[in-house]
């Protein structure tokens, strides 16, 4: 496709080059050729001078663009070769896809060409005409790849050849003159009216080539056209086809009496200027007192004596409006129309351009307010998707950001979230494949499982399984990464499972680290994947950053220097300037990303206080039969004497045979034992995990029974007792607290 402001501007150059070589037909000649050529992509091409001699009709080769002028032939008269004769004829251009194969020309050694000519497969051709019908010449143009010229190269063909036709005839007329301003002495007059046609051809070239738009243009060619031409009017009517009417732009402007009734004619009505619109051809009124704009009951304000109105036609014949001109002479001449013809050929050329530039410009500026609406719609979108608030935390401070990415105007699909739960809370960060609604509809619904699973009592990794399969049985064929980081706030124990989504960084006093955990696969690519968890512990004032890719990828370099820029700002701020907010924090990552975004960006920022109390933590692998239980007990009694907690030990070793008991008698074999112990609160948690994710059932057993108490047992000991179900089984604990006083 053709660069239309390549166009624009080959025309602009084609039109005014009678402003740089003056009455130089050859340069005026040879640099058309060289613009048309390059616009219309042709590998040559050539101009033809059409002239006569004592011989009678003559062709010259005046130039050549892109080959050199000895390739072309000199001997045979082109205009009687069969491929060149129609267009020096003066008719409608010739536009050839393949010499070779075409029916008319495809024969024969030449292939319709003079002898010699160099190898051509497109062919292209228009007439050089004049602005009164006369053939100037012709405008070839040839490749030697078939196919090279569409629809596109032979309009840009047809402007040029205006563009030339007008260049010559200004040099001819600026030719002529000059010839007469030299006979200034025996035809003053004649000499000084020329000079009047010459400055008015002249200035109305210099300020078409500087007018962009068509406001531009009616607004400065009437003054000149009325100051130059010395008419006591101009103006400039043009076709408003919305609305049916010519709209007038007049100099000097018209009374208010009149504004109305000379701002818009009607184009089917009997004015000159709508005559001239209709027909396409000039008309000139002789005694326009008698036809003061087809009605004598208007009596214009200035001096008119005669009219001039000249069409404007663009190059595919349409009349774009008129050219009007009021002189106080009574006959103008010859001469008189045929300079109006010239000017009205430029103005039209200039029209035809500002207006495709115009609807350019409206076309861009709609399209902006489209994307600015769509962008607003998907950031609003955005918002309702993504939590209005996160939870009040006792000891970490959140801070969130979500960004758009900067291409395209629609929503994506990062998320973000924390899930507050009785013993921690959860932080999630996530990704959904696409930049479109359907990812936007997923991202809400994974955002809503994964809260769901956590409320349940599930743990990241069993949250991210069950996720998994949510998204597995869906329709669409998308997938997603996800992080789910749980924080014990208390003891700062961190908890990371995560479906193929980037680790968090986390900074405190051990320094930079990724809370790392084996990765399982994105969400919906495999169903039956596993996600296992990983543990870590948060010492002192912790911060940690979850982040989706968007955070630290471009095009141009991938993961590895956002990666590395995200690490040394996190780091920086944690050794030089200790004392900032989360808030800040985020600001700086943001604001140091080294990239455009091209993909939307999501990341929670952490400030971890700390842990609360000073824990103890002891863990014990079972077998999976009766040594279990005294195991267990002797575990026990070992732990809380080291932590000097002895004060427990009787309700302790109770809930624990009961619930590795119950883990040996209703699962294939308990897991292990956990027990931590907040020194603080002197508070003991006993934790027996198995591998089965059944929740267990409290029975009532009667009084004659030999089992079924042992989850009753625990209720009354206990102070507090739960379940949560992990990727591979289910923990079962319970908390006993040393009394006050004990």
């Amino acid at each position: 496709m053709l660069d239309r402001r390549r166009e624009h501007q080959t025309l602009l150059e084609v039109t005014t080059l009678s402003l740089r070589h003056g009455q130089d037909l050859r340069a005026i000649l040879h640099d058309a050729t060289v613009a048309a050529t390059d616009v219309t992509g042709a590998q040559f091409g050539a101009f033809f001078y059409h002239d006569r001699d004592e011989h009678g009709d003559r062709l010259d080769l005046l130039t050549v663009a892109g080959a050199a002028a000895g390739a072309f032939p000199t001997t045979a008269p082109v205009r009687n070769t069969p491929l060149f004769a129609p267009t020096f004829e003066g008719g409608a251009p010739v536009r050839i896809d393949d010499v070779l194969t075409d029916e008319r020309f495809g024969r024969g050694s030449t292939r319709g060409m003079p002898q010699g000519h160099v190898p051509v497969r497109s062919y292209l051709a228009v007439p050089v005409t004049s602005t009164g019908g006369r053939v100037l010449g012709a405008l070839l143009f040839g490749h030697g790849e078939p196919g090279r010229f569409d629809e596109e190269a032979e309009a840009v063909a047809l402007s040029a050849a205006r563009g030339a036709a007008i260049a010559v005839d200004n040099a001819l007329l600026l030719g002529a003159q000059l010839a007469a301003r030299q006979l200034a002495e025996e035809r003053g007059a004649a000499a000084e009216a020329a000079a009047v046609r010459t400055a008015l051809l002249q200035s109305i070239t210099a300020l078409l080539s500087t007018s962009a738009t068509t406001a531009d243009i009616t607004a400065c060619v009437p003054r000149a056209v009325a100051e130059t031409a010395g008419c006591t009017s101009a103006a400039l009517y043009l076709a408003d086809r919305s609305r049916d009417v010519l709209v007038g732009h007049g100099h000097p402007p018209a009374p208010p009496e009149l504004a109305a009734t000379l701002r818009t004619l009607d184009p089917a009505g009997d004015e000159c200027v709508a005559r001239a619109v209709r027909t396409g051809r000039p008309v000139v009124v002789r005694d326009a007192v008698a036809e003061p704009l087809g009605d004598p009951a208007v009596v214009l304000p200035w001096p008119t004596l005669s009219t001039i109105a000249v069409p404007l036609v663009d190059r595919a014949g349409t009349a774009l409006g008129a050219l009007v001109v009021n002189r106080d002479t009574v006959g103008p001449g010859e001469d008189d129309v045929e300079l109006f013809v010239s000017v009205a050929a430029q103005v039209a050329l200039a029209l035809e351009r500002a207006q495709l530039l115009d609807a350019e410009r409206a076309a861009r500026e709609n399209l902006a307010q489209s994307v600015s609406a769509l962008t607003e719609l998907a950031r609003t979108l955005q918002r309702g998707l993504l939590p209005r608030r996160l939870p009040a935390l006792e000891r970490v401070d959140v801070a969130v950001r979500y960004q758009p990415a900067v291409v395209g105007a629609e929503v994506g699909g990062d998320w973000y979230d924390a899930v507050a739960l009785d013993d921690g809370v959860v932080f999630v960060i996530g990704d959904v494949q696409g930049h479109n609604t359907t990812a936007a509809g997923l991202m809400g619904q994974l955002r809503t499982a994964v809260r769901a699973y956590l409320t349940e009592g599930h743990g990241p990794a069993a949250a991210l399984e069950r996720t998994n399969r949510l998204l597995a049985d869906q329709t669409e064929e998308l997938f997603a990464t996800c992080c789910l980081v749980r924080l014990d706030q208390g003891s700062g124990t961190v908890t990371v499972a995560t479906a193929g989504h980037p680790a968090p960084l986390a900074a405190d006093e051990r320094g930079l680290r990724e809370l790392t955990a084996e990765p399982g696969p994105p969400l919906g690519v495999d169903p039956s994947a596993a996600f296992p968890a990983s543990t870590h512990r948060l010492r002192g004032r912790s911060r940690v950053v979850l982040y989706t890719d968007g955070v630290v990828e471009s095009r141009a370099d991938q993961l590895e220097g956002g990666g590395e820029a995200l690490r040394r700002t996190v780091w920086r701020t944690t050794t030089d300037e200790p004392d900032i907010s989360c808030e800040q924090l985020a600001d700086r990552i943001t604001a140091n990303i080294p990239h455009r975004l091209d993909d939307d960006a999501a990341m929670l920022v952490l400030e971890y206080r700390g842990p609360s109390a000073q824990l103890e933590e002891a863990a014990l692998p079972l077998p999976g039969d009766v040594r279990a239980v005294a195991q267990a007990r002797a575990f026990l009694r070992t732990a809380l004497s080291a932590w000097g907690a002895e004060v427990l030990l009787d309700e302790a070793e109770l809930v624990l045979s009961e619930l590795v008991t119950n883990a040996l008698v209703h699962t294939d074999a308990p897991g292990g034992v956990l027990l931590r112990y907040d020194r603080g609160a002197r508070r003991l948690t006993v934790n027996v995990h198995d591998r089965s994710t059944r929740h267990p059932l409290e029975r009532h057993a009667g009084p004659d029974a030999l089992g079924g108490r042992g989850l009753g047992i625990v209720e009354a000991v206990a102070d507090e007792w739960g379940v949560s179900v992990a990727g591979d089984g289910k923990t079962v604990w319970a908390e006993l607290a040393v009394e006050e006083g004990a």
